[in-house]
């Protein structure tokens, strides 16, 4: 048997099939290093989401690989020797199922050796997840190799990558709420989520079941000889489908209340991040600190740092505008990558967090009102923590110039003043300039 695996592997498309998907699957990760370098269940939504490009690649080769016989007039043949069939396309099997393994798993444990210098969650889903979107690429494959010997004809491999091409091109548009159980049992991609929220297991099972019994039908196509076999082996396809739809959750995101759980400072709880971004908490704690120390003469300042775990993706509500809420600095943490790693600055850090003490970014989406407002910011942020005046802009200029004349009581009130105008969706500049309450 491994004399005839070997020869198989020689002569079949494994190896340039191995090449191709490895390069391809990483090149595609890759490009979105930037959504899951810090977190596993971003990963496993990364790596489960270039299916759409994947899956068509190894169903078009296992369609080619399956129609050999086909296309080179030698089934009558091979049909005389005296090997079962099933037994004679075993090394097929294992040799095209193979590479697809090695490439998928390969691209997974280097996006594994680079994740694991900064996750610090992985809320123990994230195997289920990553194999059942290995079993799906299995039986692909294996779908195809049935095909291509029911289909025997060059056209069919390109012909069939395109047509699942565009299936899940177009299933990509989905959001993060399921349209419905039978949509979210067969589509290899999972829905979207962020790291605060995650996939139920279940739908990861029910995925895997029907996949399974898609790679069934696959196996069992592949073998039939005659038409009444042929329409037997979908049998377990219909199977898998109906159980995997009864199995699977209706609602498939929840949020994950472990990964949002907060974890502070030692030493300094008024510093705190998700437990998903524990890795971050050492670089925010300087510029976190140096701006609350730089606040705590304004009246009604900020006191606390918090990493926000309002998701835009999912509709999540805001805290209100309480003297309690607003005296929180909720700091979106961003994710820059640089060499497969995060890069953190505490000059990008410290304007970040200085940023959202003084303004709801939000309420000034752009336009007039967003520069009057982040030019109100930048005076009031650079006069607090000292830092260089000459990137200021005109209009920040006089408005930094307008608070440092006035006595230290009055412009730490004003500035207090400005701060809440700001984060209510008020006009700061106004207050800042004395030209009124900013509502």
């Amino acid at each position: 048997m491994f004399r005839m695996v070997r020869l198989e592997a020689k002569r079949s498309i494994a190896l340039p099939l191995f090449l191709v998907l490895a390069a391809l699957t990483r090149v595609f990760v890759w490009m979105d290093i930037q959504q899951w370098a810090a977190s596993w269940a971003s990963l496993v939504y990364s790596v489960r989401g270039i299916a759409w490009v994947a899956l068509p690649v190894v169903l078009a080769a296992g369609i080619w690989h399956g129609g050999r016989e086909g296309r080179s007039d030698v089934s009558e043949l091979f049909a005389t020797t005296p090997r079962p069939r099933s037994v004679r396309l075993l090394p097929a099997f294992l040799v095209i199922a193979g590479a697809v393994v090695l490439a998928e798993a390969a691209v997974v444990l280097w996006a594994g050796v680079l994740i694991t210098r900064h996750a610090t969650y992985s809320g123990g889903q994230w195997p289920l997840a990553l194999a059942v979107g290995l079993l799906a690429a299995i039986a692909l494959t294996l779908l195809g190799l049935g095909i291509g010997r029911l289909v025997p004809t060059p056209v069919a491999a390109p012909l069939g990558a395109v047509v699942l091409f565009l299936i899940l091109t177009v299933s990509q548009s989905r959001d993060g709420k399921p349209a419905n159980r039978l949509v979210d049992t067969v589509l290899p991609m999972l829905p979207q989520t962020d790291d605060f929220h995650r996939v139920l297991p279940s739908l990861s099972a029910a995925q895997g079941i029907w996949f399974g019994a898609l790679g069934v039908t696959g196996v069992l196509l592949t073998a039939a000889a005659t038409p009444r076999t042929r329409a037997l082996s979908l049998a377990p396809a219909v199977m898998g489908i109906v159980l995997g739809v009864l199995l699977a959750p209706s609602g498939a995101i929840v949020p994950d209340r472990r990964a949002t759980a907060l974890v502070c400072a030692p030493g300094d709880s008024r510093i705190c991040v998700t437990g998903v971004h524990t890795h971050a908490l050492a670089e925010l704690v300087p510029p976190a600190r140096k701006v609350l120390d730089a606040f705590a003469k304004v009246p009604g300042g900020p006191t606390r740092v918090e990493e926000s775990t309002v998701s835009w993706m999912f509709n999540d509500s805001k805290p209100g505008d309480s003297a309690e809420d607003l005296r929180t600095i909720r700091e979106e943490l961003p994710y820059l990558t640089q060499g497969g790693g995060i890069r953190w600055t505490p000059a990008m850090l410290l304007s970040r967090v200085a940023g959202d003490a003084v303004i709801d970014a939000e309420c000034f989406a752009g336009g007039k009102e967003g520069d009057r407002a982040s030019d109100a910011a930048d005076a009031m942020t650079t006069l607090l923590l000292d830092t260089r005046t000459d990137e200021l802009g005109p209009d920040a200029r006089r408005a930094y110039d307008t608070l440092r004349a006035l006595p230290a009581k009055e412009r730490y009130e004003r500035i207090g003043d400005g701060r809440k105008a700001g984060l209510t969706c008020g006009d700061p500049m106004a207050v800042v300039m004395g030209q009124g309450a900013g509502r």
